[in-house]
């Protein structure tokens, strides 16, 4: 299954398309995160490098696309526009220039959509996807062992929790926050499927003869990861 990150600025805008790629067994990872972060610290998270296949939302702004971009290009991944109508030839050679793969449509049918992304998605079938990680960023990764957990199997969910205990390291995050910010709701169901994917995560760092307690459960409060564990390697 090949992952798919939709980066927006409006979870719900991309309700049609991530239904239709999920259909098409893509697993699709939709953010508004990712984007608030790189404005406001102009850091890109360790978490868009784990997907092959990055799709700029319509909510973002062309001027916005194009601060964006070259943050992004250069990573080894494929990055494609979602835009309101048909393009043109012109404006498909426009996209190549700035270092897009292509652009869908939130209208295109489920057929239409697999064909669009049917080449884009046939190099990463026959081939692991392996981020462009600058020796800067290897060294950093290094430090903190995550080169380790690019090889474990998490799923978009798995890394997005991750990442957001990774992000406010040492601090409490209450369950209803997690589960806002995956789904943008709070029930008993979200809760029970927010307890399922920390025990994944755990079980998972365990296979890497990882600490499993690194994240740590706050009874009545949330989760946290440990400041002095930070996900290293033993």
């Amino acid at each position: 299954m090949i992952r798919v990150l939709v980066l927006t600025k409006n979870i719900l805008a991309e309700e049609i398309i991530t239904n239709k790629l999920q259909y098409l067994n893509y697993e699709v990872f939709c953010s508004t995160s990712i984007l608030d972060e790189l404005q406001m610290n102009g850091r890109m998270t360790d978490l868009v490098d784990h997907f092959p296949i990055i799709i700029i939302g319509e909510t973002i702004s062309s001027y916005e696309m194009e601060w964006l971009l070259p943050k992004l290009s250069n990573r080894g991944q494929s990055i494609l526009r979602e835009v309101d109508h048909p393009i043109t030839e012109n404006e498909r050679a426009a996209l190549k220039e700035h270092g897009l793969s292509g652009a869908v449509q939130n209208s295109d049918s489920v057929e239409s959509l697999r064909e669009q992304l049917a080449e884009v998605a046939a190099q990463y079938r026959v081939r692991t996807f392996t981020p462009i990680i600058s020796e800067k960023e290897t060294i950093a990764e290094k430090e903190q062992g995550l080169s380790a957990l690019t090889l474990v199997n998490l799923s978009s969910l798995e890394l997005q929790v991750l990442e957001k205990l990774r992000n406010q390291c040492g601090e409490i995050i209450s369950r209803d926050e997690l589960c806002l910010s995956l789904w943008g709701n709070v029930s008993q169901s979200r809760l029970a499927q927010l307890s399922s994917l920390i025990k994944n995560i755990k079980l998972k760092l365990e296979t890497l003869e990882m600490d499993r307690e690194v994240i740590q459960t706050i009874w009545g409060k949330g989760y946290r990861i440990r400041k002095e564990g930070a996900i290293l390697n033993k």
